[in-house]
């Protein structure tokens, strides 16, 4: 049997069956090295990560194999910043237990020729710790460069941002194919350091966008297989902002500041070791996923606009939200969310500043992006939940509060099914749709569940369901035929009327013609000033309101 290799002076001893022994020579310090890195576009794997030499320096070293190199730290990085199209330069050299990248850059052009985009730090290092991991350190300030040639309706443009960092530590620790990356920073922000616009450079007073977060701790495991798997969270201290554009020849002016407490985010990304990122159907196809979330504990801002001499500032809000992306071969599908929302505006043009509230406000969309032969989900919801506005407005069209200033809320769940007839992703495609060349979709079922509308003394419930037939665009002139029902509970629509009246806000031939058009449409439904209401559609293309034929 194999024995544990044993350290002598010479390297290492393996003793073998029959008391034999292989002495293993000793791993000799690693002279400085330079090479100059030009790397193409494409994915690539370093060949020194396998190599004899570090293979056997490796086992006269340590017994342990979850180790990583500063070499294979710079390969998986490098590799990944490939996979997305950037191509990678820069010098590498190393002295001792560090491996040097100076002068890296990263660069891409922009598809059809529109600009390009660069990334630049003067130097990072990877320093063997020798437990194993590696300590990456970057400079303070790696600036990025945007250049775009080609802007619909707008001029030509270069900007600068400056990627700065105070404090950030990295290690990285795990084995090839499996590495873990932990980092702590004090501050990490972006600063629009310069501004060029069709030749002419614009100050700070007139562009500025500075964005920095603090307090970061964080860390990232990222597996590579047949794909690339990222699984990361991030905790932070908070986001602070503070932005502001102004038009040199009209002096129009818009600004922003605020900030954002206790922002933390988790995600999962699958990414193709070989993509192409101008090709998004082909990425999904080949696995492309993103499982992302970004959660706050509340924020508050400021915002101030000029037009032609007309100023408008006002503030928001929140006590916390989320907002929350998916996206896979199958469907993107966005969930944004917020509790207690405030605004307040005031302006040259406003007799006096307007506020508002609400307890909640969230949304979520679904939509398929792939052509399929199979129907897939989609899905739109919808909770704006107990809005509620100052007496002052109020007071404008009911000074004699005659409506009740109860909570407003409006919500409601779509699901559906659709035959997708296009690749969302697929710009060809999606604009032969835009021209009417070809149906992007077919509808294939939808239900409404959770309608609820509640405001001035009334509310609104209702359900539905319908499927579609997409080969009769006659009956309906030119949309698939519906069939199915929709219930309707209306509560105080007679109440509400009255108050109007009262208000003088409606007439009474109006409000006859209002409580005719109710009659014909719903029923009563026992309750007091209730109303209940069932739209139905047939197989035959008629439409029935409570039994009644309409269409």
């Amino acid at each position: 049997m194999l024995h544990a290799p044993q350290m002598t002076g010479m390297g290492a001893e393996i003793r073998l069956p029959d008391s034999q022994t292989l002495t293993l020579p000793a791993a000799q310090p690693k002279l400085r090295e330079t090479k100059k890195l030009e790397k193409p576009v494409m994915f690539r794997r370093s060949n020194l990560m396998y190599s004899a030499v570090a293979s056997v320096a490796v086992i006269a070293a340590q017994p342990a194999w979850a180790d990583v190199t500063p070499q294979q730290v710079w390969d998986d990085l490098e590799a990944y910043m490939a996979s997305f199209g950037y191509s990678v330069t820069g010098t590498e050299s190393t002295s001792g237990n560090a491996l040097t990248i100076t002068d890296m850059a990263l660069s891409m052009d922009i598809p059809e020729g529109e600009g390009t985009m660069a990334f630049s730090a003067s130097e990072v290092t990877f320093e063997d710790l020798g437990d194993g991991s590696v300590r990456v350190t970057f400079p303070e300030n790696m600036p990025i460069k945007l250049k775009v040639n080609d802007v619909p309706d707008g001029e030509p443009f270069d900007l600068t941002i400056d990627y700065a960092q105070q404090g950030l530590q990295m290690v990285v620790s795990g084995e090839p194919g499996d590495m873990v990356y932990d980092y702590t920073a004090d501050s990490l922000g972006m600063r629009l350091s310069e501004l060029i616009v069709d030749g002419e450079t614009l100050d700070r007073d007139a562009a500025r966008a500075d964005f920095n977060l603090k307090d970061i701790t964080g860390t990232a495991r990222v597996s590579v297989g047949d794909l690339r798997e990222i699984s990361q969270s991030m905790t932070t201290g908070g986001l602070d902002y503070d932005a502001a554009f102004k038009d040199p020849e009209t002096g129009n002016s818009v600004e922003f500041t605020g900030t954002v407490s206790g922002v933390s985010f988790e995600g999962d990304t699958t990414i193709p070791l070989d993509m192409d990122p101008e090709d998004m159907p082909a990425m999904l196809a080949a696995g492309f996923a993103v499982n992302g979330m970004i959660n706050h504990t509340g924020g508050s801002g400021t915002f101030a606009a000029s037009e032609d001499g007309d100023a408008t500032t006002g503030k928001t809000s929140s006590g916390g939200g989320s907002l929350q992306l998916q996206m896979d071969a199958d469907a993107i599908s966005y969930a944004a969310g917020a509790t207690d929302l405030t605004t307040s505006f005031a302006g040259n043009e406003l007799p006096f500043p307007i506020e508002s509230a609400m307890s909640e406000a969230s949304v979520n969309l679904t939509i398929p992006v792939s052509k399929s032969e199979e129907a897939s989900d989609v899905a739109l919801g919808v909770n704006l939940a107990g809005f509620t506005m100052s007496d002052m407005l109020w007071n404008i069209f009911d000074s004699d509060k005659v409506l009740p200033r109860d909570p407003a809320t409006v919500a409601f769940d779509l699901t559906g099914k659709v035959k997708m007839l296009v690749d969302l992703m697929d710009a060809e495609q999606m604009a032969a749709a835009d021209r009417g060349e070809i149906t992007p979709a077919e509808p294939q079922s939808l239900t409404l569940s959770g309608l609820l509308i509640e405001a001035i003394g009334a509310r609104v419930t209702g359900d539905g369901e319908f499927t579609f037939d997409n080969s009769d665009l006659t009956t309906f002139d030119g949309m698939p035929r519906p069939e199915g029902t929709l219930n309707v509970t209306v509560n105080g629509a007679n109440g509400v009327i009255d108050k109007l009246i009262q208000m003088g806000l409606m007439k009474e031939q109006d409000a006859m013609g209002a409580r005719m058009m109710l009659s014909m449409f719903s029923v009563p439904a026992g309750g007091e000033d209730e109303l209940k209401s069932t739209i139905e559609i047939t197989e035959q293309g008629h439409v029935l309101a409570n039994g009644q034929r309409i269409k």
